[in-house]
């Protein structure tokens, strides 16, 4: 029982802690690292509340003759090291609370899939009928609102407005052109539907919402990052602006609607020096906050293997 006590101990310190760390201003000035740590973050949390509960159940699952082979240790020991006090009646409770939260995960995942899906497909009929194929590669459609966004699904889409074309300059157009490529490119609608699965489904888990929107924002940064050099990034912001007034489609992915105050004090900013090491550093956290869990769960485990190598090491007692 002290495992799964652990593990939920774990979950809710780092659910706080984590998150503290990673809305720091570090995040903007590397975006990509901070969507790592955010991702591994909600991970590690589910992944904890998953193995308290199977910790609970161990000693009725027909894993612990497996793990006690692996250890080298006793069945009977590992066992003795899970036990509770009130029997198996919290693994019960457990196992049944994570079926349940499974199957709401499992179809909430599934029912936004295929709703994203039909919208997509909808939306990429609609624009075969109203839409024009630029020589450039992108869709334009014929509008009075500047909109620029892309419809990920497929080979992708990019659209344009020929309002938005109207006010761009050629350059500003091959930047915004350039985000909603990275976008395709990187699969980044992939990260922002893991967000919003455990958003959707763990409603009453601030940190899964707050995970979904730091991560959408980043995204859009990361977009940024790769759409611009240090010579364009007032370019891209000034395209930002120009195209503030559109709104882009349902299960799109724009350039200008998502924290574009935000993006363009950070691309009119003079750039800060980045810290060497920072990728690293995140990824060693993400490895650690998942292999955390893990070690906690098997920690009883490996203690019974310890003991049992122990008391067969010892010689006998002489009379």
């Amino acid at each position: 029982m002290i495992a799964a006590l652990l593990l939920i101990a774990y979950a809710s310190t780092v659910a706080g802690l984590g998150a503290r760390l990673l809305r720091r201003e570090w995040s903007s000035r590397a975006p990509r690292a901070a969507i790592v740590g955010w991702q591994a973050l909600s991970t590690s949390v589910v992944l904890a509340i998953l193995l308290a509960a199977v910790a609970l159940a161990l000693p009725f699952l027909p894993m612990r003759y497996s793990l006690s082979y692996l250890l080298n240790a006793h069945t009977i020991t590992v066992v003795e090291h899970y036990e509770t006090p009130l029997g198996i009646w919290p693994g019960v409770a457990g196992l049944g609370m994570v079926a349940v939260l499974a199957g709401l995960l499992a179809a909430t995942t599934a029912r936004a899939f295929r709703r994203t899906a039909q919208l997509r497909r909808s939306q990429r009929a609609a624009l075969r009928l109203v839409g024009n194929r630029h020589p450039e590669g992108f869709t334009v459609v014929d509008h009075a609102v500047p909109v620029a966004y892309c419809l990920p699904g497929g080979s992708g889409t990019v659209v344009l407005s020929t309002a938005a074309l109207e006010i761009l300059t050629d350059r500003e157009r091959e930047l915004v052109l350039g985000h909603e490529h990275r976008h395709l490119r990187a699969r980044h609608h992939l990260a922002v539907a893991y967000a919003d699965a455990l958003r959707r489904t763990f409603r009453w888990v601030p940190l899964f919402a707050e995970a979904h929107d730091q991560v959408t924002v980043l995204l859009e940064m990361t977009a940024d990052d790769a759409a611009s050099g240090a010579a364009d990034r007032r370019s891209l912001a000034h395209a930002l602006v120009a195209l503030g007034t559109g709104v882009r489609p349902e299960a799109a992915m724009a350039a200008s609607d998502t924290a574009a105050l935000q993006r363009v004090r950070r691309l009119t900013a003079p750039p800060e020096p980045r810290r060497r090491g920072m990728g690293l550093m995140v990824g060693a956290a993400a490895v650690a906050a998942l292999s955390v869990p893990v070690g906690l769960a098997l920690a009883p485990a490996i203690e019974a293997a310890t003991r049992d190598c122990c008391s067969l090491a010892a010689p006998p007692a002489r009379g």
